[in-house]
């Protein structure tokens, strides 16, 4: 009996998978999330497989507190196949002081929260409180920083060749992937060496991993 209150309690309230490259960090992330009494902890991934069996896995609604980089993606390629695959998913990124640039993407590309790692125990339980109300959320520290800031300077396009080049992919790899010229591949990665202000793809790859953009 008791067994099925609780998953008649886990349907009606939403299930928060945890997602990072470092289960350490979904271990740590979900022990804070398990004290909340709104939420049902899910699952944790630490690729985009394990990612997809998860939300394959979850009834109801469902929240996705992920980090900048899984094993295998970083948030671009989450947050694009999220979009495709799961449109209905609930999307909070987690990131580190020296990652914002990071954080700048995930909004433009509709996640509907964002926490910075150094407040995840004041700010994560707020977030998902607002979450379950149906209300995205931006923290005002993080809010004001994005108003304030420059702003992210690579285009969509660029974004895209970079992560490839993150990946390991060769100018004729990406051209392939992306049905571009390797001529125009060339152009683009100029174009990315001269916002970015390296004269290299290990310079570019660099601070790209580093999410200084």
């Amino acid at each position: 009996m008791l067994r099925a209150a609780e998953k008649e309690h886990n349907l009606t309230v939403p299930s928060v998978i945890v997602a990072d490259r470092q289960a350490i960090v979904c271990q740590g992330i979900g022990s804070l999330v398990a004290q909340l009494p709104d939420v049902a902890l899910g699952t944790h991934a630490t690729d985009m497989a394990g990612l997809r069996r998860a939300l394959n896995e979850t009834e109801g609604c469902t929240i996705v507190i992920v980090g900048v980089r899984l094993a295998d993606a970083d948030i671009n390629g989450v947050l694009d196949m999220l979009r495709r695959e799961f449109p209905d998913a609930m999307v909070v990124v987690v990131a580190e002081e020296t990652e914002f640039a990071f954080i700048r993407t995930a909004v433009k590309s509709g996640a509907n929260s964002v926490c910075m790692m150094s407040q995840i125990l004041v700010s994560l339980p707020k977030i998902l409180g607002k979450l379950v109300e149906g209300h995205s959320i931006l923290p005002t520290d993080v809010l004001r920083r994005l108003t304030s800031d420059n702003g992210d300077s690579l285009t969509r396009r660029e974004h895209e060749i970079l992560g490839l080049l993150v990946n390991g992919l060769t100018n004729f790899q990406i051209s392939a992937r992306l049905g571009l010229s390797e001529n125009t591949v060339k152009y683009y990665l100029k174009t990315i060496y001269q916002k970015l202000d390296v004269n290299s793809r290990g310079g570019a790859i660099a601070k790209y991993v580093a999410g200084q953009y």
